[in-house]
């Protein structure tokens, strides 16, 4: 096969090892990249949950101001309003915490899962030169 267009084998093997290499690399700038939008989306996450507890705080501050009052002024007991209107300002935020903790949580998995692709991308792209110098 003098007329042949195929290279030694040697320079085969090199040449789709090249071309893996080339592939790992490119896979590693996509991984990298869902790795950053998995971090765009946990502060997104977080920004929203800190503007929502902002809101509920200045809402909370005259809501429960109103609501004590009345309650306490209907039953004559000024504390009781005070006690009921704290436990109300409880609740709310237990409810915006879970929200808030439910958006984070899902936002630390995504990027634990990028982050273990990653890894095996690496330990792969690590093996490929150990391959090509034993020859298989």
């Amino acid at each position: 096969m003098s007329g042949s267009t195929w290279g030694s084998p040697r320079d085969e093997v090199r040449e789709l090892v090249d071309d893996a290499l080339r592939l790992a690399r490119s896979e590693v700038r996509m991984v990298k990249a869902e790795g950053m939008e998995a971090g765009r989306r946990g502060a997104l996450g977080a920004g929203l949950m800190a503007g929502a507890a902002l809101f509920a705080v200045l809402v909370l501050v005259c809501l429960l101001g109103a609501a004590a009052a009345a309650i306490g002024g209907a039953l004559g007991m000024p504390w009781l309003g005070w006690l009921c209107a704290g436990f109300l300002a409880l609740v709310i935020a237990g409810a915006l915490a879970g929200a808030g903790y439910r958006v984070v949580r899902r936002a630390i998995s995504e990027g634990k899962r990028v982050g273990s692709t990653l890894k095996e991308d690496l330990e792969w792209v690590r093996e490929l030169p150990r391959h090509s110098a034993n020859g298989s």
